[in-house]
């Protein structure tokens, strides 16, 4: 029986809970609830009270007050809180009146205005004043109207004897309403003090918590108030505690002078301070300065306010991180990039000077030996004139060796003037060059229409060369097929190149870009296992990627992309590519 009704105050309490958004919405709605259900219970004991009596006329009008109860509960039950409150007032003000009018004045039941003046301390929180205000006005302008005209009214009113039944009746009750107003008052009251000492304990708890936060963070952390005192100082800015605590509520001024420091040091923390408070935002500088052993030190020092959503100034945060082992870190890096720099154009030189130094000595080999195979003509055996020919291959070879090398040397260079490049007349003027071995190879090399984009016509010139090439050479098709084709994605052009070639080995697929990797000998196949690689550097030098897809004996598809937006790079000095230094040695041999 004890949990049936415990149900059923919970289930009259939590009348209308689905329209609170709030906890503290849903605990103003229970309040609400609870407080019309003792009314109800009281009514509903004053109307037993008055038919054990016989009061008729009493019995009735609590009746109707029962009724308007029980109306107003639908109200809550509908969501209309702020509505319910103030009809609940409304209906108890006015059956009151009602029944101190056609009861009589003896009865004394217009005191209970002065109870229902305490109700909207109950129903509304503090915040809402005007509520609260109108509420009582509610009870107490009635209470003042009533007896200013009560010498009119009494002929309005029952006998008087019966008037004083109803009075001792209902003593009990206006004694049982206070106790019972005042107690939910106190209990409302002292729910709100223990809330707030919660929130209270929660907020010295974040407090402590950020202060720590500030404490383990290795930058010099102070917060100012509006006149630019200190509010807050970390270890970090000054490590002794008795100078911190003696530093909150000074200025920069008082701490400069404190400590016999040149005030102009003072003056300027203060500009930047003062600075971000006129523009509202964040501000940084940096400042330099000699420590008391004469090494200069470098901090990035900033400031920025805070505001509330009020727009309203809370602090001003300022902060100090010592960035001069960055500085000197930056100022090495320097040092190593320009030594780099320095290295790498000696390496170029090298190179450039390299291949030239080797036409001489190669074209001199290449001479002596064709030179002496034809003074020696039908003298020699068969096999001295096959080692001659031999070693006129490894001349040629080296030759492509060298000049495979120095492309793959400056295939990264990003001093070459980029321009927007139509690879359309890049990939003719390929066709043109390879045109000789096309012819004798029976090939056909096609393409679909390719994108303009921004780069160096020399690269991509160096780049479908070499991809064409391979599709011809590794070919032994009596009718070898090469198509060039490009897709789109949002970002990225994707040329492919694709061959009805000897294909590759899906194993292989990685290590045929790296320089020196090659799949034949020479004697199945001419090359130095640079082509790839140079491709490879090329591409990833645009920000792209390369790879292949191959079976054996079915062709390959190579892939590259080239960013729709490839960043136009300055050129720096003209690009020429250095193959004319090998020309003399090609045709010799």
């Amino acid at each position: 029986m004890f949990s049936f009704f415990t149900n059923l105050w919970r289930m009259i309490s939590y009348t209308g809970i689905r329209f609170a958004h709030t906890e503290r919405e849903k605990r103003e709605l229970i309040d609400l609830n609870r407080g019309l259900i003792i009314l109800l219970l009281i009514q509903v004991l004053s109307l037993a009270s008055h038919i054990a009596n016989g009061l008729h006329r009493s019995a009735l009008m609590t009746v109707v007050f029962i009724a308007g109860l029980a109306l107003i509960r639908l109200l809550v039950w509908k969501g209309h809180v702020n509505i319910a409150k103030i009809s609940s007032i409304t209906l108890i003000n006015y059956n009151t009146v009602s029944m101190a009018v056609f009861l009589g004045e003896h009865t004394h039941v217009i005191d209970f205005l002065l109870l229902t003046a305490l109700l909207p301390l109950y129903f509304f929180e503090m915040k809402n004043k005007r509520l609260i205000f109108c509420g009582v006005a509610l009870s107490i302008v009635p209470f003042a109207v009533y007896y200013f005209l009560s010498p009119y009214l009494s002929t309005y009113g029952v006998p008087i004897a019966e008037q004083l039944v109803v009075n001792k009746t209902t003593e009990p009750v206006k004694f049982f309403c206070l106790v019972v107003l005042l107690y939910l008052i106190y209990h409302k009251n002292s729910r709100y003090e223990r809330e707030a000492q919660e929130k209270e304990e929660q907020l010295i708890g974040q407090k402590k918590l950020y202060e720590r936060l500030l404490e383990q963070i290795p930058i010099d952390i102070v917060t100012f108030d509006k006149e630019l005192r200190y509010s807050y100082i970390n270890s970090a800015a000054i490590s002794d505690p008795v100078m911190r605590k003696w530093m909150i509520g000074k200025t920069n001024q008082d701490y400069f002078r404190e400590r016999g420091l040149n005030m102009n040091g003072a003056t300027e923390r203060d500009k930047i301070l003062h600075e971000a408070l006129e523009k509202g935002t964040a501000l940084q500088m940096e400042e330099s300065f000699l420590d008391r052993n004469g090494k200069l030190c470098h901090t990035l020092k900033g400031a920025s306010p805070i505001y509330n959503e009020n727009k309203e100034l809370l602090c001003l945060v300022g902060y100090s991180l010592d960035i001069t082992s960055m500085k000197e870190a930056d100022d090495q890096l320097k040092e190593y990039a320009q030594e780099l720099e320095r290295k790498n154009d000696d390496l170029k030189h090298f190179v450039h000077a390299t291949s030239h130094d080797l036409k001489s000595p190669l074209r001199n080999i290449t001479s002596y030996l064709q030179l002496l195979a034809r003074r020696n003509a039908g003298k020699l055996d068969e096999d001295s004139v096959s080692m001659i020919g031999h070693a006129i291959n490894s001349v040629k070879h080296l030759n492509q060796l060298i000049r495979d090398i120095y492309q793959y040397s400056v295939a990264d260079q990003n001093d070459k003037p980029t321009e927007l490049t139509n690879l359309n007349t890049v990939l003719e003027e390929v066709i043109k060059n390879a045109g000789d071995t096309i012819f004798k190879k029976n090939a056909a090399v096609q393409h679909s229409t390719l994108p303009k984009v921004y780069v160096a016509p020399a690269h991509m010139n160096m780049l479908l060369s070499n991809l064409v090439e391979n599709a011809l050479k590794y070919n032994k098709s009596p009718h070898p097929q090469v198509r060039v084709d490009c897709l789109e994605n949002e970002n990225d052009y994707i040329v492919s190149v694709a061959d009805n070639g000897i294909g590759i080995s899906e194993r292989y697929n990685k290590q045929i870009f790296e320089i020196f990797k090659r799949l034949h000998n020479a004697s199945q196949y001419e090359g130095t296992g640079v082509g790839l690689a140079i491709c490879n550097k090329i591409v990833g030098n645009y920000g792209g990627k390369m790879w292949v897809e191959s079976e054996l004996d079915k062709g390959s598809i190579f892939y590259f992309s080239l960013a729709k937006k490839t960043v136009d790079r300055k050129a720096t000095s003209d690009y020429k590519m250095e193959t004319e230094v090998f020309d003399e040695i090609a045709k010799a041999s």
